[in-house]
């Protein structure tokens, strides 16, 4: 799987509410802190190359039909703003 190597904050948003998931169960979800997942959201950190690959894992298993595993987290967040623009 090929990753870019920034994500804003609003991807990993947009991500998580398409996935039906608080900033807590997110982060329990990736095995990282609430608090980091709020910092990713605001901007003030980016996920590593370990939580990207969690992250992206995580969608693949969640699995809306329009997830695949060899989808990037970019990939994954944008596929909610065409959906909504349907």
């Amino acid at each position: 799987m090929i990753m870019a190597d920034d994500v804003s904050g609003s991807e990993i948003r947009e991500l998580r509410k398409r996935l039906g998931l608080t900033q807590e169960e997110f982060a329990h979800a990736v095995a990282v802190t609430f608090s980091t997942v709020n910092r990713w959201e605001n901007g003030h950190a980016k996920p590593s190359k370990l939580a990207r690959r969690a992250i992206e894992s995580l969608a693949a298993m969640k699995g809306s039909s329009q997830s695949s595993s060899s989808q990037t987290i970019e990939e994954l967040a944008s596929n909610s703003y065409s959906h909504r623009n349907d």
